[in-house]
Formats: C-alpha cells, sequence, structure tokens
C-alpha cells in the first residue's frame, strides 16, 4: 500500500505534466481549490499592540511581495509571530543580564520562556513560509517559468524551418 503524498494544485499538476486528467477531471478539481483573492496590504490586526505594528506592515509587504500565497486570512498568524518575535527579544534581554549576575534561578527561568517564545515565533514562521526549510517544502507550478531549449531541439526545429 501507497501513501498518498499532499494534494497538489491543479496548477501545479499540469506545470509537472506528470499527471493527465481530463477536461471533467479538471473542471471538478478546479472548483474544489480554494482561490483567495491576493490583497494589495494585510489589514494590522486590531489587537496587536501599537509598538508592534511597523514590524508588522513591513513583513507583511516582504510576505507579499515574495507571492507565497498569503491572503488577509494570513494576518493574525502574522501578528502572533511579531509578537513572538518581540516577546523573544525582550527576554533574551532578561537571559543576558542574568548571565551578567550569575544568577541560576532567573537564568533557568528565563531560558524555559525564552524557548517558549523561540518555538511560538518558529511555528507562526513555518506556517507562513518566513523560513527557508518551510519555503522549500512549498511546491510552485513549474509551468509558470519559460522552458529551456535544449541545443538538439533548437537544431531540429531549425531544421524543420527549412524543409
Amino acid at each position: 500500500m501507497t501513501i498518498p503524498g499532499p494534494r497538489q494544485r491543479l496548477s501545479v499538476l499540469e506545470g509537472n505534466g506528470r499527471k493527465h486528467l481530463s477536461k471533467a477531471e479538471k473542471a471538478q478539481r478546479a472548483a474544489q481549490e480554494v482561490d483567495l483573492p491576493k490583497p494589495k496590504t494585510l489589514r494590522v490586526p486590531k489587537w496587536l499592540p501599537e509598538g508592534n505594528r511597523k514590524e508588522f506592515r513591513a513583513l507583511a509587504k516582504e510576505l507579499l511581495a515574495a507571492d507565497l500565497g498569503a491572503a488577509q486570512l494570513d494576518a493574525d498568524t502574522l501578528g502572533r509571530y511579531v509578537v513572538a518575535q518581540a516577546n523573544y527579544t525582550q527576554t533574551l534581554a532578561i537571559v543576558h543580564a542574568a548571565l551578567a549576575d550569575q544568577d541560576g534561578d532567573a537564568l533557568k527561568e528565563a531560558t524555559k520562556v525564552l524557548d517558549t517564545y523561540f518555538k511560538q515565533a518558529r511555528a507562526c514562521a513555518n506556517d507562513l513560509g518566513l523560513t527557508i526549510t518551510s519555503r522549500c517544502r512549498l511546491v510552485l507550478p513549474e509551468g509558470s517559468k519559460p522552458k529551456e531549449k535544449n541545443a538538439f531541439e533548437q537544431m531540429m526545429e531549425e531544421r524543420m524551418r527549412r524543409a
């Protein structure tokens, strides 16, 4: 028994050229796919603290420019990422202070909290495609790239044009 991989979008299947679907199958798959419109900007969630809004806007702009499929539904995840990163940075300052003071108990507690914020930020980053490993797992259609012709194909096309 083989285990199927994750379901791929119709554009990915067509771009790879490995699966041949009838017109009816293509229409059925296209009807089942969710296509969210790409927003011009992501609205800042109302719950996001004022101090984190500038970072949110900068990351949202970069995320939309990368064209990884971000939609308005991802605004909360991006907001959680920004908050987790800010909390991580604040807790890192506490860890450095505990190291300087050689306070073992404070260091132990601060590193636990630091680890929690790191895991939160990492989870959100993975969901949004902000890490290199999460971007490598994304499947983009190859059909969108121009196909390069090899020398043999070019020679054969030239020969057919002359004939």
